[in-house]
């Protein structure tokens, strides 16, 4: 910029020149933080991630839940839940949290071969396959904002806890 630019002028217009070097510099800040907001939606900070997905798996390494830590309201969200267990024999699964009240189960793939109520949990049998695995995938959605807690249990030293937070 030229010296003579810098010079707050009146005429034609009245001009501020330190103010306005001081709204471009909040402007170009502004543009800025827009960047980063969209860069980290994209990553998933809002849901459906890299930043989002997640991993949890019980102390004993039995039971692992692949779901979404950061979700939207009314979306559908959907968890993996892998059981470790005997080849040929069926594992009993315990599903619990608020998740289960405050979300609906729209999917659960492949069908329990039995499924009861326990209390606020739901308990179900899966068959395994030949090396011992039972997959569950289970889609969910619920209307509730803020954070629902999970619980996916196989037995004693096998249960993993999870939280999903839920933006409205």
């Amino acid at each position: 910029m030229h010296e003579d630019e810098q010079v707050s002028r009146q005429y034609p217009v009245a001009e501020d020149m330190p103010m306005q070097q001081r709204v471009w510099c909040f402007e170009r800040v502004g543009w800025y933080v827009l960047v980063v907001i969209v860069l980290l939606a994209l990553a998933g900070l809002f849901g459906n991630g890299p930043l989002s997905d997640a991993l949890a798996m019980s102390p004993d390494g039995r039971v692992q839940v692949a779901y979404q830590r950061i979700s939207r309201s009314g979306t559908s969200d959907h968890l993996r839940i892998t059981v470790r267990g005997t080849p040929g024999q069926p594992v009993r699964l315990l599903l619990g949290g608020n998740l289960l009240r405050e979300a609906s189960i729209e999917m659960l793939q492949p069908e329990p071969e039995k499924s009861l109520s326990q209390g606020q949990s739901l308990l179900l049998q899966l068959g395994t396959s030949e090396d011992g695995i039972a997959t569950l995938y289970l889609t969910v959605r619920s209307d509730f904002i803020g954070t629902l807690e999970g619980l996916v249990s196989a037995g004693q030293g096998s249960a993993v806890h999870f939280s999903t937070f839920l933006f409205p």
